[in-house]
């Protein structure tokens, strides 16, 4: 659940930022330059959407390395728009957790092993008895980013493809949602010209309302998908 807490704040902290700055710039005519440096950005990401996406690929992967970074996704999505910010955020995550999952595997592994102690041996042997469907529950239920990666990765029993493809769908869900939430954050221009109500948008209010319920119904799912679904016996 600390996590999933995490998240929300962060995410509705970035939208409460947002919205300072644009009402700044409704009531202040100093706050011009704050107008011009969105328009510009806007004008790139339309007249460049390749360069624009590339770039914010990079910089949410390497976002996504750094450990407790969250509420990126409302940022990347109020930007790019639903498709293109829901296709970056999920294939920078998934590349930045391969990445993690690499490095702890091949390079990090002692010190891993070393750092999470038990914690590693019990999620050795949940990953022994059926890995992807243990490591697709991870993901759905938001544990702590790195430590699925990094634990996956040390524990040497995870294979790479069900490491890429766990995460994928897993991340999925939560991040439709965040990026969402994004998309229906008016640009500082609105904000400027119409004030508060321009916030009053349906989409908006139901995406902010699902933030923190749909992890916890996923939680709710994914708990009794588990306790009925059967396992393979162990070796």
């Amino acid at each position: 659940m600390k996590g999933i807490h995490q998240r929300i704040v962060a995410s509705l902290v970035i939208v409460v930022i947002i919205v300072t700055l644009g009402l700044l710039a409704w009531r202040y005519a100093s706050m011009e330059w704050l107008l011009e440096r969105e328009t510009s950005l806007r004008d790139y990401v339309r007249t460049s959407p390749w360069h624009a996406w590339l770039i914010g690929f990079c910089i949410y992967t390497g976002l996504s390395l750094v450990p407790g970074i969250s509420g990126k996704a409302v940022i990347f999505g109020w930007l790019f728009g639903f498709w293109s910010g829901l296709l970056l955020v999920v294939l920078s995550l998934t590349s930045a957790a391969m990445a993690t999952f690499l490095f702890s595997r091949y390079l990090f592994r002692e010190a891993i092993e070393s750092r999470f102690g038990v914690h590693l041996i019990v999620l050795r042997n949940k990953l022994d008895g059926d890995a992807a469907f243990y490591l697709l529950m991870l993901r759905l239920l938001h544990t702590p980013f790195s430590f699925v990666n990094y634990g996956a990765g040390a524990t040497n029993v995870v294979s790479a493809r069900t490491f890429w493809w766990t995460t994928q769908v897993g991340l999925l869900p939560g991040t439709t949602i965040f990026v969402l939430a994004g998309t229906r954050v008016p640009s500082l221009e609105v904000i400027a010209a119409d004030g508060f109500m321009s916030l009053l948008d349906p989409v908006l209010i139901a995406a902010l309302a699902a933030t923190p319920l749909l992890p916890l119904l996923l939680r709710m799912a994914v708990r009794t998908l588990y306790q009925t679904a059967p396992r393979p016996a162990r070796r």
